[in-house]
């Protein structure tokens, strides 16, 4: 059922990549990265399009995974465990150039929800405080500050964005119109996980910077390794993700990006090794939140080898490709005249694709295309499909030709 390396490109390079993520203009084909299906070992008939929630890992990072964890069984001495701590450090700095921000203000956490606490619970708040959220973050960026306000007494208000909107500028004015003078921290999706609604968050984080001194944060676990994307231009004091989504990295491994000013300002959740022996870390900027204790060392000495793999394809290059391929998808969707729950509004769209289905057939769905399609997808929101560099044009056309034959699944929803 698959197509080859060359003839990948052929097709691709006639699909018009108008339309991406962040609505750039189109490239030229010459300009697409080389294929990459055919870097990563999943079987025809397992195609993974679920890439919001895990995505498979280039096979050379997997690799890199199990010779990492060998090297450190076969040799647990100080110099090694150095060597592996010297692999951590050169990931993080290309990291760094990577999102537009200095090494010292990553730090290698182990997923989104954990970067988001970190957040959540590292912020001084008090009564009559308030925390802004969009009602579509996710758990770990919504039910996590109803727990904190519980204990500190600030208070937690949700603003609804619906899919009737048209402009950026309605978006924004919406953030505008619901910031009061109390508010302390806005925090929001970058990309809806349920809805992939995507929201204009260089605007948003530019308007509510004329308003006043908040903490903006950004959970980025659907952004990293799909956008091209400059913390420093985006304009957030934090940002969170998870390696294990769109960036196709190790397991157990995420970021946080805490901007310079703000570090000094949060608390760390842990403090153990390597904190140092004083209230004061002895480990420079943001890594004082990841002073965890023993971590897998293996998945993180590998995750430099995930960055190679961002840098050989380019972030650039790789949200290109994906968004093709996510525009082929829509469109095909669309063509079978089934009901979204994703915007299709140019300037809200996303990889992140969502139809409305009932949630009692949620599980029927999934089983049913997996078993007569070999597609992976999953009932979140909806019938969440979610493509990205690995996936190929004929993958694409079999999650349409799937969804077509599960219409009867998707008749009389009444959405998410």
């Amino acid at each position: 059922m698959s197509i080859g390396r060359r003839d990948f490109l052929k097709t691709v390079g006639g699909v018009s990549l108008a339309g991406g993520l962040f609505a750039a203009a189109a490239p030229a084909a010459e300009s697409m990265p080389p294929a990459v299906d055919a870097a990563f070992g999943f079987a025809d008939d397992r195609v993974p399009m679920n890439a919001a929630n895990l995505c498979p890992m280039p096979t050379v990072v997997s690799e890199a995974v199990e010779r990492y964890g060998r090297q450190l069984d076969a040799d647990m001495s100080h110099v090694n465990r150095k060597r592996i701590e010297s692999l951590k450090e050169d990931a993080r700095s290309r990291l760094a150039r990577q999102l537009g921000v200095s090494a010292d203000e990553l730090a290698i956490v182990r997923n989104t929800s954990e970067a988001n606490n970190i957040v959540v619970q590292g912020l001084p708040l008090a009564a009559g405080d308030e925390v802004l959220l969009w009602d579509q973050n996710h758990p770990s960026n919504g039910v996590a500050w109803d727990v904190q306000a519980a204990r500190q007494g600030c208070t937690v208000r949700r603003l609804t964005i619906s899919n009737a909107i048209h402009s950026i500028d309605e978006a924004v004015d919406l953030f505008v119109g619901a910031t009061t003078a109390n508010a302390k921290v806005i925090s929001f999706t970058h990309i809806s996980n349920v809805s992939g609604f995507r929201l204009p968050a260089k605007e948003i984080c530019a308007a509510l910077r004329k308003l006043g001194d908040f903490h903006i944060h950004i959970d980025g676990a659907q952004t990293w390794g799909i956008c091209d994307v400059d913390l420093r231009e985006l304009g957030c004091d934090s940002f969170s993700a998870s390696a294990h989504k769109w960036f196709m990295g190790p397991r157990e491994v995420g970021l946080l990006y805490v901007r310079e000013p703000r570090i000094g300002q949060i608390w760390p959740n842990v403090v153990s090794v390597p904190w140092g022996e004083d209230t004061a870390p002895s480990v420079a900027g943001a890594r004082k939140f990841e002073t965890f204790g023993q971590r897998d060392d293996a998945a993180i000495a590998a995750l430099g080898d995930a960055v190679a793999f961002h840098e050989s394809h380019t972030p650039a290059g790789i949200e290109r490709r994906a968004s093709a391929l996510a525009r082929r998808l829509r469109e095909g969707l669309a063509d079978l005249d089934v009901p979204f729950v994703s915007s299709l509004e140019r300037d809200f769209r996303s990889n992140v694709i969502v139809l409305s289905a009932p949630r009692e057939n949620g599980s029927a769905l999934v089983d049913r295309i997996l078993r007569d399609y070999g597609i992976i997808i999953a009932a979140v929101g909806g019938l969440r499909l979610t493509p990205h560099v690995y996936n190929t044009e004929e993958h694409i056309d079999r999650a349409i030709a799937a969804v077509s034959a599960a219409r009867d699944l998707l008749a009389n929803s009444d959405g998410p």
